[in-house]
């Protein structure tokens, strides 16, 4: 199996891309999300790309579309769904896709997947969903969290918690924080706020006052020393809502179409309240921000 870069080899190109972005001012794609399906064993409430048949690519098309990106400039590559773990093209499975997209030249290869399959692909960074404490993550995600766990502690690569914050679940932000971190088997600890249209958010997410103080909350455990993924930078650009969207050197694949960003691009009632966290950390790193860009080399 093709393996990640060796660290010098991903310096490099960090640091090539550096030159082009602040000295030469080109935009040259980077981060390339591969949205592989939409099929989902959870049903999670906010969820609205699962199980539409939709987004199930084929094989030949996989490794077009991680050809296409690459000759582009991507270097960088998220494969997400639905739950990528589940895809399966004849024998060929996503350790294939892994391995083949290390073959072409990405430097660094992540998978968001709820954790619910063994995470047995070495040189990746595992993003994996885990919405809360025990008791509030097994409410949304139909008692997943002690399978979940079992394969996070036998992971065969780095492991980042996810949590998406929604009134469902903010209530024990402290206290999954402490838990998750607790445990001892995460890097790093991402976090969404819960992004969708507008009567979704409305009824289930934050906007305004709520958001801004849901934020100082995931600061300050940030601050109290809890390895929460986000920079001081993407802190006030999220709280303040003033970050540039959409993020230029973000592409993102579903279907037989590329977005820039991600597939919201086209609906501005969603874009102007992302809370795609990861997303505005990128946005403060291409402007220049030096906790951006560290917290970012931390996470992969």
């Amino acid at each position: 199996m093709a393996r990640r870069s060796h660290p010098l080899i991903r310096y490099t190109g960090y640091a090539r891309f550096a030159v082009e972005t602040f000295i030469l001012r080109r935009k040259r794609p980077y981060l390339f999300i591969l949205v592989i399906n939409d099929q989902c064993n959870l049903n999670c409430f906010y969820c609205a790309s699962k199980n539409t048949g939709q987004y199930n690519l084929r094989d030949p098309a996989v490794r077009a579309a991680l050809s296409a990106a690459f000759d582009r400039g991507h270097r960088a590559l998220v494969i997400t769904g639905g739950e990528p773990m589940l895809w399966q093209d004849g024998p060929t499975r996503i350790h294939d896709v892994v391995a083949y997209a290390y073959s072409l030249g990405f430097h660094d290869i992540a998978i968001f997947t709820n954790g619910t399959h063994p995470l047995d692909i070495p040189d990746v960074t595992w993003i994996v969903t885990v919405d809360g404490t025990r008791a509030a993550h097994n409410a949304i995600r139909a008692n997943s969290y002690d399978l979940i766990m079992s394969h996070v502690r036998h992971a065969q690569a780095k492991v980042l918690a996810a949590i998406t914050l929604s009134k469902a679940n903010a209530d024990t932000l402290e206290a999954a924080v402490e838990e998750i971190a607790g445990l001892r088997l995460f890097h790093g600890i991402t976090f969404n706020l819960l992004t969708h249209n507008p009567a979704v958010v409305a009824q289930h997410g934050f906007l305004g006052e709520e958001r801004a103080r849901l934020l100082d909350r995931v600061w300050a455990l940030k601050q109290q020393g809890y390895p929460i993924v986000l920079s001081k930078a993407a802190y006030r650009a999220m709280k303040n809502n003033d970050w540039q969207r959409p993020v230029q050197q973000i592409e993102l694949l579903a279907g037989n179409r590329v977005f820039t960003c991600c597939r919201d691009v086209d609906n501005p009632d969603v874009c102007r309240h992302c809370g795609y966290s990861s997303c505005v950390e990128i946005s403060q790193a291409l402007r220049g921000k030096p906790s951006a860009i560290f917290e970012l080399l931390k996470a992969t």
